[in-house]
């Protein structure tokens, strides 16, 4: 019996599989056609909450999207300075005040990235200063001043171009929700993985299933 699988099995298909595709197992970086950093993707932290007791606020699905069209990158010794603007999202849960969005410049130092270009490089966070809003009132980030947020980036050279990206950072912030005048530490690090954009796994995950759909058809 042919078997056929309209467009609208494959959209739905896409959309039970997508959030697989999102979760911890997807933390494995992306595949681009540049080695410069900051890389085009998201990083997200998936299974960490960013918790501020004294605030008595709960950040969760945290992701924070490099704006590569922003980067600066400066030598030093070395090593490679990338300054660059970002878009921060995350979930408030603490008081149920739902989405944040904040916005700011982001400075990431990778060692010895002027020595080469594909290799595993120590990286660390050196500054964040995020702002925007809330519900409820205005809220402001910044990298720990007190405690370093570090990781890595390991970029393989595929050939022909092509380049793979792995990168993380064990990232400690602080919160501020008086305009800066007070800020308080999150109790641990969260965990942030580099994967591709989501709008390119919505792609990835569509020509698969339409793989699938025209192998189905020729059985």
């Amino acid at each position: 019996m042919q078997r056929r699988i309209s467009f609208s099995m494959v959209l739905m298909s896409t959309l039970i599989v997508l959030p697989l595709l999102c979760g911890p197992a997807l933390a494995d970086g992306l595949d681009t056609d540049t080695a410069d950093l900051p890389p085009d993707g998201i990083y997200v932290s998936p299974r960490d909450v960013q918790e501020y007791p004294e605030l008595e606020r709960i950040l969760d699905d945290a992701s924070l999207r490099p704006i590569v069209q922003s980067a600066l990158r400066e030598r030093v010794g070395n090593d490679e300075i990338e300054t660059f603007d970002a878009e921060f999202r995350a979930t408030e849960i603490g008081m149920g005040l739902g989405p944040i969005f904040l916005t700011g410049p982001v400075q990431v130092r990778t060692s010895n990235r002027s020595l080469s270009t594909a290799g595993l490089f120590d990286a660390e966070i050196v500054s964040m200063s995020l702002s925007g809003a809330a519900p409820g009132a205005p809220i402001m980030m910044r990298e720990d001043t007190q405690r370093a947020s570090t990781g890595s980036t390991d970029i393989a050279d595929l050939g022909g171009g092509l380049y793979h990206i792995d990168s993380f950072f064990d990232v400690f912030t602080e919160l501020s929700v008086d305009g800066g005048a007070n800020w308080t530490q999150s109790t641990s690090s969260m965990r942030m993985f580099l994967i591709p954009e989501p709008a390119a796994l919505i792609l990835l995950g569509a020509a698969a299933l339409l793989v699938l759909a025209g192998r189905g058809r020729d059985r």
